[in-house]
């Protein structure tokens, strides 16, 4: 059995109270873009930042770690994702030519609370406690410890 390891990133614009999502090419489910960490190429917040701008052409700053979650995606692979909270960097506008030219990605779009409840998401909390945690880990210490 193999494990992998996985940087997502909520993108959440103060400004707008939106979160930044992706979907796929053939599916019907939205969630915070990311993909595999491949240690000793990046340290696991660079790897979350990078896919950002991979999958929807945004920049973005890291705040803090938010949720880990393992998953068994088949007999043979368990994934681990570590979801980080994010910033945007300037310009939020998703602009066409910038969504995952060569990945599976297929839209990128900004989702303000209420619109999040009539679309399928994944993880199923940024429709609810993701919400109310947001002033809380605004003040709270980040558990991650650093890249040391």
């Amino acid at each position: 059995m193999s494990a992998r390891i996985n940087s997502r990133v909520v993108t959440f614009d103060p400004d707008t109270q939106k979160v930044l999502l992706v979907r796929n090419k053939d599916q019907d489910y939205w969630y915070p873009p990311g993909g595999g960490w491949e240690p000793g190429e990046e340290d696991i917040r660079t790897c979350g930042e990078r896919e950002v701008a991979e999958e929807t052409g945004q920049r973005v700053t890291i705040q803090r770690l938010i949720y880990t979650q393992q998953f068994q995606a088949s007999p043979e692979v368990i994934f681990l994702e570590w979801f980080w909270l994010a910033h945007p960097d300037g310009d939020t506008k998703i602009r066409d030519g910038h969504i995952d030219l060569h990945g599976i990605v297929a839209e990128a779009r900004w989702f303000s609370s209420e619109e999040l409840q009539s679309v399928k998401v994944f993880p199923k909390r940024l429709k609810t406690t993701f919400w109310d945690n947001l002033s809380r880990w605004n003040q709270d210490e980040d558990p991650f410890l650093g890249v040391s």
